[in-house]
């Protein structure tokens, strides 16, 4: 819809009619389509961000894991060593 300018005396724009189109003004799907890419813009960071936090997660949760298995091999030597076994620490 192409709007109509009102003019004064000496060209001046004066006003616009209602629901007319300025230049340059985006139409309602160029609207709605950049708000669509936002929202799937917003959604994306935060899946990103819900994957570092679970890396983060699973980073400390393998460095006790690992921690967990060295005092169990270090409880396993000296649980079968014969000292353990003849009475000396």
């Amino acid at each position: 819809m192409v709007g109509f300018w009102i003019r004064g005396a000496q060209g001046a724009v004066k006003g616009v009619k209602a629901l007319s189109k300025m230049k340059g003004q985006k139409t309602v799907g160029q609207v709605k389509s950049d708000a669509a890419k936002s929202k799937l813009k917003m959604a994306k960071d935060k899946l990103e961000q819900t994957f570092k936090k679970s890396d983060q997660a699973l980073g400390k949760l393998k460095k006790t894991t690992d921690r967990i298995k060295w005092y169990q091999k270090a409880a396993d030597k000296k649980r079968y060593s014969d000292d353990f076994y003849k009475g000396k620490k």
